[in-house]
């Protein structure tokens, strides 16, 4: 080849390299144009989307429920209401605790509350007030193993001050187990709400069990009775 013909091909090849060149910085330019509009496009749905959401707003509905309300009229909840179910095991769970916390109530109560068993209870069953007398009805019960053949306690009536003002007995006799007897005692020349108390002592010298009239045993007696508080004096030993 000579000299003429070879500037010739080196000219077509420049061509084609300013060629190729231009067409990559071509593709170039609307590759960068392609991505801005891209992301012109992604700002401009993203704000529009952000315009759209900040017209929605919550409100509270009458079962306490959040929902989201839309400027095109659609709504939906916002929070989920739970399940019947889970709700019922809930309640369900609750009860049996409340039930369990019941039960030991009632058992820490049965255990301070004294039995009746073994003893001879005595309650007040009443109050009386009359013209300058007052009278209360007792009730003895009969909760031990043997006969109560004969017991004579003392009633004490005090005053509020604390000082005796009179004394008088009450005899309960031949209660078998399990029976019970009414007695009522009385204190003249004074009226039920002057008393402030009534205290039972004494009954030595009782017929029961092992213990008869000629037992020596101060207080033996009285053991075996219990005095029940009342509601309407102080009642006690």
């Amino acid at each position: 080849m000579n000299r003429h013909g070879l500037c010739l091909v080196c000219g077509a090849a420049l061509v084609a390299f300013v060629a190729a060149v231009g067409g990559a910085d071509a593709a170039e330019k609307r590759t960068r144009s392609d991505v801005r509009g891209s992301k012109d496009s992604d700002v401009r749905a993203t704000t529009d989307s952000n315009v759209r959401a900040s017209k929605d707003f919550e409100v509270t509905g009458p079962d306490g429920r959040r929902i989201l309300l839309s400027d095109d009229g659609r709504w939906r909840y916002i929070d989920s209401k739970p399940a019947a179910g889970d709700a019922t095991k809930k309640t369900a769970a609750e009860d049996k605790d409340d039930a369990d916390a019941a039960d030991g109530d009632k058992q820490a109560k049965d255990k301070k509350k004294p039995k009746d068993v073994g003893e001879a209870v005595l309650t007040v069953e009443r109050k009386l007030d009359g013209n300058r007398v007052c009278r209360f009805g007792l009730r003895l019960v009969n909760n031990l193993t043997f006969e109560v053949r004969s017991i004579v306690p003392e009633f004490k009536a005090y005053r509020p001050s604390g000082v005796v003002y009179d004394t008088v007995f009450g005899a309960f006799q031949f209660i078998r187990p399990g029976d019970s007897q009414v007695r009522e005692i009385r204190f003249d020349g004074i009226a039920c709400p002057e008393i402030a108390r009534v205290q039972v002592t004494g009954g030595d010298r009782c017929e029961m069990g092992d213990l008869d009239k000629f037992s020596r045993v101060k207080g033996a007696c009285l053991s075996h009775l219990r005095v029940v508080e009342s509601d309407l004096v102080r009642f006690d030993k």
